[in-house]
């Protein structure tokens, strides 16, 4: 098993494991959270429901010293293992990783995924008082203010990398 694949079966345990449950229309509400379980500590934005993947998902391995991003913007046109660079955008602050396009299952659609990041950039990014976009590739998508602050707070005091 490759450290890749290692990383994804640990984020898809991660994520089931610390899932919050769905119930009727707050299912398709995306919201953002964070959450710990042990050393692992995730900052989602997206659905509560466990099925759908967030937009995007930092998840950092407090006790490996790794921190992975996920940013599931569909990339039809990608191939898989294709080099694209994933940006978040605000208040004239800007965080650029160097990312590649992926794809947890076959026939999945293909996100960006990066991995071994830089957490504080990104971190310093969504601390800003105004709107967020997140651009992954030649697609972009603005993240709301709305309960990003608390999340990224938790995260930022859970996960112990730069």
């Amino acid at each position: 098993m490759t450290f890749n694949h290692t990383v994804r079966a640990l984020l898809a345990a991660g994520l089931i494991a610390g899932s919050l449950p769905a119930a009727g229309s707050a299912a398709e509400t995306s919201v953002w959270t964070a959450k710990v379980n042990g050393d692992f500590v995730t900052l989602t934005y997206g659905s509560l429901n466990p099925d759908t993947s967030p937009l995007v998902m930092i998840a950092c391995f407090n006790s490996m010293g790794i921190a992975v991003l996920n940013v599931h913007a569909d990339l039809p046109d990608m191939k898989l293992g294709t080099p694209l660079a994933i940006e978040f955008t605000s208040d004239g602050l800007t965080a650029p990783v160097e990312a590649e396009a992926g794809r947890d299952e076959p026939g999945d659609p293909i996100y960006g995924e990066a991995t071994a990041i830089a957490v504080k950039p990104i971190v310093n990014v969504l601390r800003t008082d105004g709107p967020v976009t997140v651009k992954v590739g030649a697609v972009s998508a603005e993240l709301p203010i709305h309960g990003r602050k608390e999340a990224v707070e938790q995260f930022a005091k859970d996960c112990s990398l730069d």
